[in-house]
């Protein structure tokens, strides 16, 4: 999974700078910052990005709670399935940005959710449903 992780690492770092290209807000780029695996430096705001290729064993969230964070993990089964049966436990994180990414797809690259608002403007009956049509829009990671 170490590879996976520098994968994603790598993903997340040029996705960022990329999506920064018309606002010039991001002012600087750190590796392993502040309970972080990067730290997303900013005019506006700063963004703790963890990395987890396998969402079971998450165990940073807490460290970093009122904070900006983007968790970026692999797109599989395995992953949608752990935030969905852990739904409540994400939605506690008010900045809380997941990321769920193959660099490989070769339909989209990414699909994202903010648990914390995306609680509040669906219903949680449709809550499966929603995130598996969000998983399908990109291929699912393979090793």
């Amino acid at each position: 999974m170490a590879e996976a992780k520098e994968a994603l690492k790598a993903w997340i770092i040029e996705y960022s700078k990329g999506k920064d290209a018309l606002t010039k807000q991001i002012t600087a780029i750190k590796e392993q910052e502040q309970n972080a695996d990067v730290l997303i430096e900013g005019s506006v705001k700063n963004q703790y990005v963890i990395i987890q290729p396998q969402l079971a064993g998450l165990s940073k969230l807490d460290l970093l709670k009122d904070k900006h964070i983007l968790l970026v993990t692999a797109n599989t089964r395995e992953n949608m399935d752990f935030l969905i049966k852990n739904w409540t436990s994400f939605i506690q994180y008010p900045h809380l940005c997941v990321y769920f990414v193959n660099p490989k797809s070769s339909t989209d690259k990414r699909w994202i959710i903010f648990p914390a608002t995306h609680e509040k403007i669906t219903e949680r009956r449709a809550l499966k449903k929603g995130i598996e049509s969000l998983f399908t829009t990109v291929e699912p990671w393979k090793d």
